[in-house]
């Protein structure tokens, strides 16, 4: 019945910032030893009076009548797949305080990246826009004042040839700052309105190195909670099973289902790893060696850190590039205006000279 419920609802949006606060407040709670629904009854609490309160007694109710806080968070309506396809693995494995401590790191780290992608984004955005403006008031109202003045004179200024070339290159400028302030706002749109990232990911078949820097994401957060499985001594197929729920539709599923076969077809697990292509070389000889030495749940969890390390410098180095390279466009567009303007006002000095 909640289940039902759940899909007749409308999934609302909650942010990165705001998930990784619930993720550590119900950590906390049941690392404190309080029964799950007094936890969940105590946080839902605290959002009585906002946008969240039916959603949080939709989750409190949930809870107490099946004691599971996945199916909670199922029936709430605003919590992301991701988010409650852990949960669940936390309440089988039984570590769902640590499955919880490990989201609420999870979201933290993707509210500081959305910061400060959006940080260094809006500044050339907003400044192209105003140069949109500045260069649309240029085209259309500055320079054909001058091309009356030559008219007045009995010149014709397009026969100029660099009076044409300014008129030409502002009117070209205009055109592409306004497609590129349409299409960045419409990515923008899409990016926030899509809650399943498919958009996201169509983005990253696009860029090439987008597209690597997710498949590292999902590669460490394969081995992590394939090592947290391990630990709790889940069998090698229901954890691959379970695994398969969480990632992205597409080739890393592809790749999970396609291990599970040969692991259910008694292929030896370093072997089913090793045709997954989803490790480096070097890290397929570490788990052989880890599976050798019976310390794979070891190998796994080290695994995993390298590549949440990885994917957290690539990340970084990504944001930090943006500004400058859309600083280095904008002083070639700038300049381009500058010659655009500046070319006619000379040429015409000198005619009236």
């Amino acid at each position: 019945m909640a289940q039902q419920q759940a899909r007749r609802l409308k999934k609302v949006r909650v942010s990165a910032e705001e998930l990784s606060v619930i993720c550590q407040q119900i950590a906390m709670i049941l690392r404190a030893g309080l029964p799950l629904y007094d936890g969940i009854d105590a946080l839902s609490s605290n959002y009585r009076g906002t946008s969240l309160a039916y959603r949080f007694r939709l989750l409190r109710k949930s809870v107490l009548e099946t004691g599971s806080l996945y199916r909670g968070l199922s029936s709430a309506g605003m919590f992301p797949d991701y988010m409650a396809e852990m949960v669940l693995i936390g309440e089988r494995s039984g570590e769902l305080d640590t499955v919880m401590e490990n989201l609420y790191l999870h979201y933290q780290r993707e509210a500081c990246i959305r910061r400060s992608i959006h940080t260094a984004v809006a500044y050339p955005l907003i400044i192209i826009a105003i140069m949109t403006v500045l260069i649309a008031v240029l085209v259309t109202s500055v320079l054909p004042v001058f091309e009356d003045v030559f008219s007045g004179m009995g010149i014709n200024a397009l026969q100029n040839p660099w009076i044409s070339a300014g008129v030409s290159a502002g009117k070209m400028i205009l055109v592409v700052s306004c497609i590129f302030v349409f299409l960045s706002l419409v990515v923008l749109l899409l990016i926030r309105m899509n809650q399943d990232g498919r958009f996201r990911r169509f983005l990253f078949t696009i860029f090439p190195s987008f597209r690597y820097l997710e498949e590292q994401i999902n590669a460490g957060r394969f081995a992590s909670v394939l090592a947290m499985l391990f630990r709790d001594g889940f069998p090698l197929d229901e954890s691959l099973r379970l695994i398969g729920r969480i990632v992205n539709p597409g080739s890393i599923a592809d790749k999970i289902a396609a291990c599970l076969y040969n692991v259910e077809n008694h292929m030896p697990f370093q072997d089913a790893i090793e045709k997954m292509h989803l490790f480096k070389p070097l890290h397929i000889r570490m788990i052989q060696v880890g599976v050798q030495a019976g310390q794979t749940e070891a190998v796994m969890a080290k695994i995993a850190e390298i590549y949440e390390n990885e994917a957290d410098e690539k990340l970084a180095h990504f944001v930090s590039i943006i500004e400058p390279t859309l600083v280095a466009i904008m002083t070639v567009v700038i300049g381009a205006i500058l010659l655009a303007v500046l070319l006619p006002l000379l040429s015409l000095m000198r005619a009236m000279a």
